[in-house]
């Protein structure tokens, strides 16, 4: 018969613990293994730590071949429940799917338990990645952001454009108090066209005029939600790099982009903007030269306002000229923006669509 340090037949009962759920927190069951060898007084310390923490009553046993921590949830909704198994080691650490802990992780584990409650078994084991969203979560927002924008935005007040916006949002806006108050402001009406333009491009395109950002993020016990807040730092945070990466190498990415790097050459994606022309441009401004220039582009492009106001940079003021040559349309363009300090990027929105950013 194998030897037990503790045989506590019972059920830990997890109260609420702020998890911010209505109602009663779903029952948990703790079972925890513990390793040969384990310091007698061990089991009972640890006893006490989760009393501590809201787990009452808990049971022991010696570890048994292919014990594994895990979990299990037993019902749905309202009425489930979960199995937890532990594994307690003779270093003294309890390993629980998804977090090991010391006894001195007292705050680490309440929070795992919360969690657990809250959120249930994905939120703790499933790999988490930009905006530290699981796979699953982060596939919805890109579904809610990849459909087009289906309204004229120019012109609108920037208030106006983001409640309309969120009635075609499923998760919603929520904007922090400095970014309500950013917006109670003086500000110019919206001054690009972004109806076809993918939801999430478009906000992010249309927050930025207003030195704001949005990040989307998952409340423990909560749905997702678009964090909507300012700009920290300016001017230096117009500068900070807002392209996101296909391949997730920008997990660490704060905010959403202002578009995703195309996976092609940019002549692939939209063969227009290597087109040759034989152009010349002398007594116009820079306002001016875009204006003539933009049509021909078969292309949308966006100017980035935020970088413009930071950096002074007046279109109307710049002169533009340009001798006599045959260049591409995307060589033409951004002869006439170094002129003026800027640069343009292609770049492609949430639902492939490609379009030029131009900026700092």
């Amino acid at each position: 018969m194998k030897p037990r340090l503790f045989l506590i037949t019972a059920v830990a009962i997890l109260s609420a613990m702020g998890a911010g759920v209505a109602g009663a927190a779903p029952l948990v069951e703790l079972e925890i293994a513990t390793d040969r060898g384990l310091q007698i007084t061990a089991p009972q310390q640890w006893l006490q730590l989760l009393a501590g923490i809201g787990i009452h009553q808990v049971r022991l046993r010696g570890i048994e071949p292919g014990d594994q921590p895990r979990i299990e949830t037993n019902g749905t909704g309202q009425k489930a429940s979960f199995s937890v198994l532990g594994i307690l080691g003779t270093d003294e650490v309890l390993r629980l799917p998804g977090g090991t802990f010391k006894r001195s992780d007292r705050a680490r584990l309440k929070e795992y338990f919360d969690q657990l409650a809250a959120d249930g078994v994905d939120s703790l084991t499933a790999p988490r990645g930009r905006y530290g969203l699981t796979e699953k979560e982060l596939s919805s927002v890109f579904d809610d952001l990849s459909p087009p924008v289906s309204f004229n935005t120019k012109g609108l007040s920037p208030r106006t454009a983001l409640d309309r916006l969120q009635a075609q949002f499923a998760h919603k806006l929520v904007l922090t108090r400095a970014a309500e108050s950013t917006l109670r402001g003086e500000h110019p009406p919206v001054a690009d066209e972004l109806n076809g333009l993918s939801r999430g491009t478009a906000l992010a395109m249309l927050l930025r005029s207003y030195e704001l950002a949005m990040r989307p993020e998952k409340p423990r016990g909560g749905a997702i939600e678009y964090r909507v807040e300012p700009l920290d730092g300016l001017p230096e945070a117009i500068r900070k790099n807002t392209l996101g990466k296909t391949n997730g190498t920008d997990i660490e990415m704060k905010h959403w982009p202002i578009g995703w790097e195309p996976d092609r050459a940019p002549g692939a994606v939209a063969p227009s903007l290597m087109e040759s022309l034989s152009a010349e441009i002398d007594g116009y401004s820079l306002e001016e030269a875009l204006a003539a220039i933009g049509p021909r582009l078969k292309v949308p492009a966006y100017l980035d306002h935020a970088a413009l106001s930071a950096f002074k940079i007046e279109p109307t003021k710049i002169p533009i000229t340009l001798p006599k040559a045959r260049m591409s349309y995307k060589r033409l363009l951004d002869r006439v923006l170094a002129q003026a300090r800027l640069g343009s990027s292609v770049r492609i929105d949430e639902s492939g669509r490609p379009f030029l950013w131009v900026s700092r």
